[in-house]
């Protein structure tokens, strides 16, 4: 039982850096079940939860945003330079993956904030750090 629960809540350091705002990140620190955990940082400043979910038969890989009475959720666009990933196709391997475009997320942030810079990031992509192995995460 201990092993299961290692390898479904093992620790990770995935982050994702915005290209538009460096002083943005989004730090994925956890791997679950069906997801990978972590936060939207401004300047180290928490602006709340960032999850990452991964593809299935019936749906794209998607993300959600959380914190205190406001949820977002949208398609997560997995790219390698110009051209996109998806699981379908054999040309990228997932490992290659090292840019990520949230499909709604600057839209839903309009909606609740006026911070310019935040806005700027969430509307363009974001470099996928070497701890996350593209698409993948790295395995410790």
């Amino acid at each position: 039982m201990y092993f299961l629960l290692a390898e479904i809540i093992q620790p990770i350091n995935c982050v994702l850096v915005s290209e538009n705002v460096p002083s943005i990140s989004i730090v994925l620190s956890e791997r679950r079940s069906n997801d990978l955990k972590g936060v939207l940082t401004i300047e180290n400043n928490v602006k709340g939860n960032f999850y990452t979910y991964k593809p299935t038969k019936e749906e794209p890989s998607s993300w959600s945003f959380e914190k205190p009475n406001i949820k977002f959720n949208g398609e997560t666009i997995l790219l390698k330079g110009n051209e996109i990933w998806h699981p379908y196709q054999s040309k990228i391997k997932a490992h290659e993956v090292n840019k990520v475009f949230f499909s709604g997320l600057s839209s839903n942030f309009s909606k609740v904030t006026n911070e310019r810079d935040l806005l700027k990031a969430a509307s363009g992509f974001f470099k996928i750090g070497s701890g996350c192995l593209g698409g993948r995460v790295k395995k410790v």
